[in-house]
């Protein structure tokens, strides 16, 4: 067996993240039984994915053993990518022509790790052998990527030669004496007119605050040397699921705003030429990185697999800006250059993806990729005579995807975060670059579908005070950009309550650029909360109602057939009270994380779950079924009830949910439920407000009111911490349990304000 070569030190043994070529896929791995503690491992993605549900009583949790008789003569390391559960341990094997080789190694803690095992002059591999400790008693998931071999004497001088370039960069840009006009060179990302506006309100801001998002974003990137951070790949952000550990961390694009956008943007809005050199710099060192892939486990030989286009829609879109806003700072040379790899590496690769993946017009991705491809196409019309009809046909595409991904009810099935790929960063932004290069405003060439999003916005709008949204789904917190997009093409609608409610809370002063161009669009209130939401083609509920003056609202969840970045979460809910959540839903974190894994899983929503089965109670998610709940409401009362029992099947012969709550601070959750799998049932409400069991009641107290749980006769009431990604904070998890199989499970929710002082 010949290890594949993937640069002058390295090889992969085993690319388990390709199901083609994996050799999980193929068979060629043994894994132990694991039926008793739950185990279940998968290849999918860009990892072999393993869960179990608890600690096993003896033994390891997992072990995975492969014959390789693989020739590793050229190496001295033996190499396995991986991301471990916390508090576990990895046990690598190795029988070599010389004999074993075993090491054990701890988890890295919050971004995979290459397991590194001498090889001591071995020279033959004959099989490997990998096993994992759990640490913790309870449910746990991590994945592993490859494994593969090095020669660490021989790699420094390979990664030494990728980063031998000359800041100066004679043949790119002009001289350091060179003085700028600081005018945009083909206005498409923004008009000279438009800027000058910009840097009006942003030097009122500085006066007022001495600093600004803009100032702080570009300071963080003048930190960086450019030429120092030249690769053979590009980080995708801060995200290390693909990118080889030796690179995480790397700062030539940074996360959002990019550096080069970051430098841009400021160099602009204060008329600064060493930033807007800077921005240029960071602009030809990008062009300069050899692959604009995330790593090498998109470009291995032999291998068709790849992560869409997202690396080469960020260069492409860091690049067009610059090009835009510092283009008079480039030679012919450096601007010719920037332009073919944009041509030839951004968007040859973003139209390949689009060929090849039919799916990516009916979620977010096409409209992720569209404002790098139609800001590049916009600029090379500039330059490039037959270009037009590829724009078009861009934006034409757009259309299609948008009008297939925001519903016929204004929903959106991969939640708020997600939506900002069609109504802020993605569709929004894109139609403004197109727009530009035809002469027209954004709003004459906006899509009915995204006028008809004004329910979506009201029933996610949070009112809570420290959130703008409720975080279902794969959410986390809301952009300007979607905001301020939203709220400009739907003036009377919840958009604009959000968009005020987030820009007060973050100074005044809009975060993201093209929030800042749209502000003065915006009016400065809409009408309130409606009472009542209903989108029955997503599937959710929002009820809205006032108790002492107070905000409360009901969210419930439900779901689209396929929907996707959604949870386990059919029939949870989330309630606010008072401005602050007191039954919550933790949206995700960091995808690279195995906490990203766990947040989706029914056990950290507010669910029912069978107790007493082998592996971890879970529905089929993707669900391939329509979950509707019917409700009604008004100022005082809401009802809803949901028929479950789909994607449970191997659980429960039925689940059936209800809600009442005859006034504003009182609610009824009434399960009726019979299992086919299980001794018994939790009821599980999340929280991140302190909770205590005293006596038959579990009590939850926030800062303005309390909240009271009665315990149904028969049952048990607990409350659990669980762990929160990279930081100190906890969720936590009530649960009552009842120990019958079948039944109906009945739990009162009570409110009352806390009293003064």
């Amino acid at each position: 067996m010949k290890p594949i070569s993937i640069n002058p030190a390295e090889a992969i043994l085993d690319p388990l993240w390709d199901p083609a070529l994996s050799g999980f896929s193929r068979k060629l791995w043994t894994l132990e039984p694991g039926e008793a503690h739950g185990l279940k491992v998968s290849q999918n993605w860009c990892w072999l994915l393993f869960e179990w549900a608890r600690r096993p009583a003896t033994g390891p949790a997992l072990t995975l053993s492969r014959k390789l008789d693989a020739d590793a003569a050229a190496f001295d390391h033996f190499l396995v990518s991986a991301m471990l559960p916390r508090d576990s341990r990895l046990r690598v094997r190795l029988e070599t022509d010389l004999g074993s080789r075993e090491q054990f190694f701890p988890p890295a803690g919050v971004a995979k790790k290459e397991y590194s095992l001498p090889l001591d002059g071995a020279t033959t591999l004959h099989s490997v052998t990998l096993q994992i400790e759990a640490g913790s008693d309870g449910a746990s998931n991590g994945w592993f990527n490859w494994i593969g071999l090095q020669n660490a004497q021989t790699l420094p001088a390979y990664l030494g030669s990728l980063r031998n370039f000359d800041p100066a960069w004679e043949q790119h840009l002009l001289p350091e004496s060179y003085e700028p006009t600081f005018t945009p060179s083909y206005g498409l990302v923004i008009s000279p007119e438009e800027l000058e506006a910009a840097r009006v309100k942003h030097a009122a801001y500085l006066r007022e605050h001495g600093e600004s998002p803009y100032t702080l974003a570009a300071e963080r990137a003048m930190q960086i040397n450019p030429e120092s951070e030249i690769n053979d790949f590009v980080n995708f952000w801060g995200d290390t699921r693909y990118c080889r550990e030796r690179d995480h961390g790397k700062g030539l694009l940074g996360s959002q705003p990019e550096h080069g956008v970051a430098l841009v943007l400021a160099a602009q809005l204060t008329r600064d030429p060493k930033l807007l050199r800077l921005a240029a710099r960071f602009a030809i060192c990008l062009a300069h990185c050899q692959h604009w892939d995330d790593g090498m486990i998109t470009r291995l030989p032999g291998s068709s697999w790849e992560h869409r286009c997202f690396v080469q829609s960020i260069c492409c879109h860091v690049l067009g800006i610059t090009l835009d806003l510092a283009g008079e700072m480039f030679t012919w040379q450096g601007r010719d250059f920037i332009l073919r790899r944009l041509a030839e590496n951004g968007i040859g690769t973003i139209n390949y993806n689009t060929w090849r993946h039919s799916y990516i017009f009916g979620c977010n991705q096409l409209a992720w990729f569209s404002p790098a491809r139609l800001l590049v196409y916009g600029i090379l019309e500039k330059h490039y005579t037959r270009i037009q009809p590829y724009t078009e046909l861009a934006y034409q595409e757009l259309l299609e995807s948008l009008e297939k991904t925001v519903l016929p009810d204004g929903g959106y099935v991969e939640g708020p975060s997600y939506f900002d790929c069609v109504g802020g960063f993605g569709g929004m932004r894109a139609l403004s670059y197109y727009a530009r290069a035809r002469g027209k405003t954004l709003f004459d060439v906006l899509p009915d579908c995204i006028r008809r999003a004004a329910d979506f916005g009201a029933a996610v709008a949070s009112t809570d005070e420290e959130s703008d949204v409720v975080p279902i789904c794969d959410c986390w917190p809301i952009a300007h950009t979607l905001l301020a997009g939203m709220a400009a093409a739907l003036p009377d609608s919840q958009w604009v309550n959000l968009y005020r409610k987030s820009l007060k809370r973050s100074g005044g002063l809009p975060d993201q650029f093209f929030a800042l161009q749209l502000d003065p669009l915006i009016p400065e209130s809409a009408p309130p909360l409606p009472t009542l939401v209903k989108l029955p083609v997503m599937g959710i509920v929002a009820s809205h109602r006032k108790w002492n003056g107070q905000p409360v609202k009901l969210f419930l969840m439900g779901n689209l057939a396929g929907a996707g970045h959604t949870h386990e979460d059919k029939g949870s809910f989330v309630l606010e009270v008072a401005g602050e959540t007191l039954a919550c839903d933790v949206g995700t974190c960091d995808y690279a994380s195995p906490f990203a894994r766990e947040y989706q899983t029914a056990q950290r929503h507010s669910m029912l779950l069978p107790t007493g089965t082998a592996e971890r109670p879970a529905p089929e998610c993707p669900l391939n079924a329509d979950i509707r709940p019917d409700a009604e409401g008004d100022e005082l009362q809401f009802k809803a009830s949901v028929e479950l029992t789909p994607g449970w099947e191997k659980f429960y012969q039925r689940w059936h949910r209800s809600w009442d709550s005859p006034s504003p601070d009182q609610l009824i959750i009434t399960d009726e439920y019979a299992l086919k799998n299980g001794e018994g049932v939790d009821f599980l409400c999340q929280t991140k407000q302190p909770a205590t069991v005293e006596g038959s009641t579990v009590i939850l107290q926030a800062k303005r009111s309390i909240l009271t749980l009665d315990i149904p006769p028969g049952c048990s009431a607990r409350v659990e911490l669980l762990p929160l990604f990279n930081t100190a904070s906890t969720q936590q998890r009530i649960v009552i349990h009842s120990p019958n199989r079948e039944g109906t499970l009945q739990i009162v929710a009570r409110w009352r304000a806390r009293e003064a002082g």
